[in-house]
Parts: C-alpha cells; sequence; structure tokens
C-alpha cells in the first residue's frame, strides 16, 4: 500500500511528464493515446511509477520496419539505438525490444517492434532535501504567497519539494525523448548511407 507521501510524488511526477508529452504533441504530429510522430516515428511516454526507492517512467520508440534493408534489421536497428542512448549521462535503468500486436478489426492485425527505454530516478535524484530545508528556511511571508498551493500540503517545503519532483521528470523526461529522437535520426542516416565499394 502507497503512503500519501508516495502517492503525491507519483502524481508531480506525472505532471511533469504530461507536460513534456505536450511540449513535444504541440511541435510534432498529434498520434493517438500519448504519442506523437516525429518524422515518420511514433514516440510514446509511459506514465510515472512508483518503483525502488524513486520514479520509473518509459518512452519508446517504432523502428521503422519500411526503412530497414539486409544490412540493417530490426535487431540491428535496435543494438544501433541502444548504444547511443546508452553513452548520455543519464542511463537507461532498462532498454529493450518490444513487440506489439494490435488486433484492427476483422481478420486484420498489425505487428510493430519498438524500442523501449525504462529509466528510474531515485529520491536524491529528484530533489535535494538540503537546498529544500535551505530555501524553505529563507522564504518571506510575502514569498510565500507566490509559492504555488497544493491541497492537502500545509507546509512550504513539501510545497517545494513536490514541484521541485514535477520540474525533475519535466526535464529528465524531454532530455532522454530528445536523446532518442537524435538516436533515430543517427541510425536511419546509415541506412541510408550507400556502402563504400572495395
Amino acid at each position: 500500500m502507497t503512503t500519501l507521501r508516495q502517492q503525491l510524488f507519483q502524481e508531480f511526477a506525472q505532471v511533469g511528464l504530461d507536460e513534456t508529452l505536450a511540449e513535444f504533441r504541440r511541435k510534432y504530429q498529434v498520434k493517438k493515446g500519448e504519442r506523437f510522430n516525429c518524422k515518420g516515428i511514433t514516440y510514446e511516454i509511459g506514465p510515472a511509477v512508483l518503483a525502488e526507492g524513486g520514479i520509473e517512467f518509459e518512452i519508446s520508440s517504432k523502428i521503422p520496419q519500411d526503412e530497414l534493408t539486409k544490412n540493417m534489421t530490426q535487431d540491428a536497428y535496435f543494438k544501433e539505438v541502444k548504444k547511443l542512448v546508452s553513452g548520455k549521462k543519464k542511463k537507461p535503468h532498462a532498454i529493450e525490444k518490444e513487440n506489439i500486436v494490435r488486433e484492427m478489426g476483422g481478420d486484420e492485425v498489425k505487428e510493430r517492434d519498438y524500442v523501449k527505454l525504462t529509466y528510474l530516478f531515485q529520491e536524491k535524484e529528484l530533489f535535494n532535501s538540503k537546498e529544500i530545508a535551505k530555501r524553505a528556511s529563507s522564504i518571506d511571508a510575502k514569498e510565500a504567497q507566490s509559492i504555488e498551493e497544493i491541497p492537502g500540503v500545509q507546509t512550504i517545503a513539501g510545497r517545494l519539494v513536490l514541484t521541485a519532483i514535477r520540474d525533475c521528470l519535466r526535464d529528465a523526461s524531454k532530455e532522454t525523448m530528445e536523446h532518442l529522437i537524435e538516436a533515430n535520426e543517427k541510425v536511419r542516416q546509415k541506412i541510408k548511407k550507400p556502402k563504400k565499394k572495395t
């Protein structure tokens, strides 16, 4: 059973993810559900989940099967994207190739393969307790009024923690999604480049 604290952490983490998704959906083509399309590839941001003393979320992108060649199979494409995103400062907690089968009605079935990245942010990555305490103790009554009101959260420190979590997840999900988009574009360029004749 989750505590009120955990529920609030998850709720504000989700707000941050929703803000990122809204930004990408404004910037690129909107797709059904929590998805958007950038240059022919569908991307998705999953929900915030409580996990291992922190918050976890997933991002994914469809493998562009129609662009693949004999030299760049789905597995090879996945490995190339995995290598690129693994080289970033914040490494994914898990990287998987996921196969999704959807029934379209009648006998029609659509099968798609995705690159799925899971990111885990421990509590110490979500906010700095010492900085929150320091800031909370230095806020005067006038400044306190400008800090976002949160139902059920009475303390300034509590409100600062939750807004820090929201901002952390918004910024982190935006950055990791940008890395995934960049990785896909780099691998696609590799597919298009003709092999040098020897």
